[in-house]
């Protein structure tokens, strides 16, 4: 007899099995009923869908254990399949069936479009006669499971809060959500300093003092948003609990806590607020996962930079190869042989370099190699070996896993590119090296500062050596730099060094520019010296400055001679022997500077006044020329003395013009009213007089110079003209 039989109103032998019977009146509990043969393995699938209360066949089949691995796959959630597998497999089946008395109970889930459901199957196994069948009953209980869950859930957290009143937490808060208004509970003093005990106060308005009061800076932001009303009910919504880890001073010192909140199931009015100590807990967690992280890390750097890793028994010599596959970055390709130490040296000969097989056979020596893990831990080789038809820089790195001393790993990597690249850097350091000694011959004192830090080291030449060396460091460069001014620069340099050396005004300069060189006094060996200061920014991203300062002062103090002499003969060149006003040289070259000035559109407000002695042709005829240059003298001091703050020339014998600047061309008017008085006294009292005109540059009309002077000149002839009559 099979299971289909059942399908059958009159069963097996004309009236139908009590065990049917029991069928029919289980399926109106159930979504489906199957009958399950034990001898074959057939079944048939029964609902109970008519009105009648009759059994319709919903399917059948003839592999039931068979059909339930197809339909597990389709519609069993992933995380029940493997379970429901080995619960409905023929084996275990029939063993709890007659563990557990005829029945068994089994909960799993079954997804459908809405998600995944709960369904419960029970198991039901014939006695007497129908022992050889089982009935397997089918119902939905996702409501009620859920139901038990969310009660399970709430118990949990009761318990929870149950236990931190025994201590488990440093402080709980009972809040009620619609006042704010709290109670604090406080199981120790630790928790103190977040601690308000005050009845009317509104929980959520004094959160932000809190958290600024004692959560870790970085924390404060996260936790903020956490317990913020809005967002701590929307949380407690759509989930029983919530919780949050943080940073809390405790006594100075940051320590790991957790916030726990839930609503209370009696009033859901009130939340429920508890802190608990962590630290110790969550620091271990992060060690261990730093530990992890740090492993994994050896795993990924062993998968994707090793060309090739053998895994070596001490004992045996026995080994296995992993070869890093092209396609993957994971390891992929093994192969084994039984003498490791045999085979690396007939490789050794054969693909190494000549220069290096020698010694790299002594160091792969078995004794050797074990007996220099055991005192350093890990071994380092780098040697050349034949690959892709050329030689390669390769390293070999050789170490001993922990807590087995009979094992070892050698990892093999391409390093060609990064020796090469060290060795390239090497000559160049031997070359930047050299370059540093030439330099010691021209600074004193070198420093290189961390601008992030302003850490510092210090580089003095050695008079010894004549090389640069390592001197002292120090912390704070800008501020010490501040603090010894006073004592080494000389007074009028100071406050411009004060200035030139703030960290910011040094750190513009140089995003602007790249460099910046000061030169200014210092106090050595009791008198003031010329230093120069060199600052530079090797590159554009660079976390560091070098600051090198060299002693000019001899060089200095001959520049300072030589500009001087220059300067005194230049002086002579541009002035009259007679009057001491510059002469008609200086003129031209200041014409020069003005025109170049109105060519550029960047010359500012000026005049020009021309004066001309009257009668000094009359006083070298009558008087002689001696007293003619006293006559000039004075009619230059009388015009000097009128224009005090510009530049008088003398253009001819009895000629001479002022350039009128700033405030002296502010004040024209006034100016060439005074020469006027001046000129009519003069006259009165038989003294030199001149006769004047004055016209200002006109911008976008004047093109030269010349163009003003000529209109000044025509007023001065005119001047002249009036004088002659009017005498």
């Amino acid at each position: 007899m099979n299971a289909n039989d059942l399908s059958r109103p009159d069963g097996n032998a004309g009236t139908t099995p009590t065990f049917a019977r029991l069928a029919l009146a289980l399926a109106n509990d159930y979504e489906s009923i199957y009958v399950l043969s034990t001898e074959d393995g057939s079944y048939v699938e029964y609902a109970a869908e008519n009105s009648d209360r009759a059994l319709t066949v919903r399917s059948s089949g003839s592999d039931f254990y068979a059909d339930s691995v197809k339909n597990c796959r389709i519609m069993v959630h992933p995380d029940d399949q493997e379970h429901f597998l080995r619960t409905l497999s023929r084996e275990n089946l029939l063993d709890v069936l007659d563990a557990e008395g005829k029945s068994f109970i089994y909960d799993y889930r079954l997804m459908f479009s809405g998600g995944p459901q709960f369904y419960a199957l029970k198991a039901i196994r014939g006695s007497g006669a129908d022992s050889k069948f089982i009935i397997l009953g089918i119902r939905n209980v996702d409501e009620v499971k859920r139901r038990e869950l969310a009660a399970e859930a709430v118990n949990r957290t009761y318990s929870e809060i149950a236990a931190s009143l025994a201590g488990l937490y440093e402080v709980i808060y009972h809040v009620d959500i619609n006042t704010g208004e709290y109670t604090e509970y406080s199981a120790g003093d630790g928790m103190d300093t977040m601690s308000l005990r005050t009845k009317e106060l509104d929980f959520f308005a004094s959160t932000p003092e809190m958290i600024k009061a004692v959560v870790h800076p970085d924390d404060m932001a996260k936790v903020a948003e956490a317990v913020r009303r809005e967002n701590l009910l929307k949380a407690l919504d759509a989930s029983t609990s919530v919780s949050i880890e943080y940073r809390h001073f405790v006594e100075g010192s940051a320590r790991y806590v957790r916030l726990s909140a839930i609503r209370q199931q009696s009033d859901s009015g009130y939340i429920v607020i508890g802190v608990r100590d962590v630290d110790e807990q969550t620091r271990k967690q992060h060690a261990e996962a730093a530990e992890r992280q740090t492993y994994s890390q050896i795993a990924m750097a062993l998968a994707s930079k090793y060309e090739v890793i053998y895994y070596i028994n001490t004992e045996t010599d026995v080994y296995t190869q992993y070869s890093s596959s092209k396609d993957y970055a994971d390891l992929g390709t093994t192969t084994s042989g039984s003498d490791f130490f045999g085979t690396a040296a007939n490789d050794i000969r054969t693909y190494i370099h000549k220069d290096d097989a020698q010694w790299l056979l002594k160091a792969l020596d078995k004794t050797s190699l074990l007996r220099e893990l055991q005192e350093n831990g890990s071994v380092d080789l780098t040697y050349r070996q034949l690959l892709g038809n050329r030689l390669q820089y390769v390293r070999m790195t050789v170490v001993m896993p922990r807590n087995c001393t009979d094992h070892i790993i050698i990892g093999v990597a391409n390093v060609d590119e990064q020796v090469r690249r060290e060795m390239e850097m090497a000559e160049r350091s031997k070359a930047f090296r050299e370059i540093m000694d030439a330099l010691a011959h021209t600074y004193e004192v070198i420093y290189q500062v961390d601008i992030n830090t302003n850490e510092y080291k210090e580089y003095t030449s050695s008079q010894k050596y004549q090389r640069l060396q390592e001197g002292m460091a120090g912390r704070d460069f800008f501020a010490e730099t501040q603090r010894n001014m006073e004592r080494d620069i000389y007074p009028d340099d100071l406050p411009m060094m004060r200035e030139a050396m703030k960290k910011k005004n040094l750190l513009k300069v140089l995003d602007e520019s790249g460099r910046n060189t000061i030169s200014y006094r210092l106090m050595l060996e009791g008198r003031a010296q010329y230093v120069t200061l060199s600052a530079v920014k090797p590159d554009a991203d660079s976390d560091h400055i070098i600051i090198a300062v060299s002693n000019v002062d001899e060089a200095k103090r001959r520049e300072i001679a030589f500009k001087e002499a220059l300067g005194s003969a230049m002086d002579m060149a541009n002035r009259d022997a007679l009057t001491g006003v510059k002469n008609k040289h200086a003129y031209v070259q200041a014409e020069i500077e003005y025109d170049r000035l109105i060519s550029e559109n960047n010359c500012h407000e000026f005049a020009v006044v021309v004066a001309d002695i009257n009668g000094l042709k009359h006083m070298n005829d009558t008087q002689g020329h001696s007293a003619g240059d006293d006559f000039i003298k004075a009619a230059c001091m009388m015009i000097c003395k009128t224009f005090q703050h510009s530049p008088v020339f003398r253009i001819g014998g009895d000629e001479f013009v002022a350039l009128l600047r700033g405030g002296d061309y502010e004040d024209r008017e006034a100016l060439m009213k005074l020469l006027g008085d001046k000129v009519r006294n003069h006259l009165a009292q038989g003294l030199v007089t001149v006769a004047a005109g004055i016209s200002c540059y006109v911008k976008g009309t004047d093109m030269h110079l010349q163009d003003v002077f000529e209109r000044a000149d025509k007023l001065m002839y005119d001047d002249k003209q009036r004088f002659k009559y009017t005498r």
